[in-house]
């Protein structure tokens, strides 16, 4: 079976472990930094990581990526449907959410598990989003954060 057949299976059922997530990132393309510019929307894409189920409870909406010195890394749905950037670092550290002034990332590319693709780089963490093309306009997102065991997985589809 194919990565993107695999990967639709996986989505229909719910899930999948760490193992598989990671098998198919490397499958998937390099992603260009001129394919990010845009605003994404995101969801998670489960595999039993402590974090999954945390961003949708909060309303993550996804990523905007402006230019190469200023992404909004995280992206907010409001009650009112209203869409707000927040910055990363309480929200990491498990204060609360507070909006932020300005990109709180930037976007190089990056060589990471045998591929030189596009990557979200944060100002104040220690995390970077690497991302792989599953086909035109969808991304896999792997967040590599320094101080996790294993990684945060999650897709964004382009508005």
């Amino acid at each position: 079976m194919d990565a993107l057949n695999e990967f639709r299976l996986i989505l229909e059922k719910g899930g999948t472990d760490t193992h598989t997530a990671c098998r198919l990132f490397d499958q998937f393309g390099e992603v260009s930094l001129e394919e990010l510019p845009g605003t994404w929307r995101g969801k998670e894409f489960h595999t039993g990581h402590p974090m999954d189920g945390l961003l949708k409870r909060l309303n993550w909406y996804g990523k905007a990526f402006h230019d190469a010195e200023n992404v909004d890394p995280l992206l907010f749905e409001g009650p009112t449907g209203n869409v707000f950037a927040v910055d990363p670092v309480p929200m990491m550290d498990s204060r609360k959410l507070i909006k932020a002034v300005g990109g709180k990332a930037r976007m190089r590319k990056v060589l990471h598990r045998g591929k030189v693709s596009a990557a979200m780089i944060y100002d104040n963490l220690p995390i970077i989003d690497h991302f792989r093309k599953i086909e035109e306009g969808v991304l896999l997102g792997m967040m590599d954060e320094k101080t996790a065991e294993i990684p945060y997985f999650f897709i964004l589809e382009k508005i």
